[in-house]
Parts: structure tokens; C-alpha cells; sequence
């Protein structure tokens, strides 16, 4: 994904979907067992649950990659609190903790 820093913000999303879709066909492409087991647990992390919804969730992973400086995770996590309907209000009010 090098040289894509200079595009658009919206530019940049896009080009980060389409190469973690690329990436996901070819890792599952593998057909590996334990791969099919992590994309699982993924799935079922973010899933709603009992006690957290799925924007509570998708808040925590964008805040952990935050901490955690994984420029593809925040991005990913960005797209993903968007898609789970929060507002940018929502999300800043998040990163303030």
C-alpha cells in the first residue's frame, strides 16, 4: 500500500479495502484450517453480543489500535465504526477517554 499517504482520505480508504480484500481471498485462499479459525474468532468478536453492542466493540478495537499505532487496524476500525452507524461526534468523544 506504499505510496497511497498522499491521496484523499477517502482515496486512501478505498485503496486499504481493496487490498485487505485482496489479502483476505489470498490468505483464505490456503484453505488452512487454523486461518479459518482466526477469521472465526474475529467474527465472533465483533459479533453483538449480551453486553456490548457492536459500535461499543468496533469503539474498543479503534481505540486498542490506536494505542497499540497500527495505522491498517485504526483504518480498518474507522471504516468499521462508520459502517456500525456511529456518528464522528461518537467516535471523537470516544478517543477523548
Amino acid at each position: 500500500m506504499s505510496g497511497s499517504d498522499a491521496a484523499p482520505p477517502g482515496q486512501k480508504a478505498k485503496a486499504f479495502a481493496e487490498y485487505r480484500q485482496r489479502m483476505n481471498e489470498r490468505i483464505l485462499a490456503q484453505d488452512s484450517q487454523v486461518v479459518r479459525r482466526f477469521f472465526a474468532l474475529d467474527r465472533q468478536t465483533y459479533a453483538e453480543g449480551p453486553h456490548l453492542n457492536l459500535q461499543t466493540k468496533e469503539l474498543l478495537g479503534l481505540v486498542a489500535s490506536l494505542v497499540l499505532r497500527c495505522d491498517d487496524c485504526v483504518s480498518y476500525h474507522l471504516a468499521q465504526c462508520r459502517q456500525a452507524g456511529l456518528s464522528t461526534e461518537q467516535i471523537f468523544e470516544a478517543l477523548g477517554v
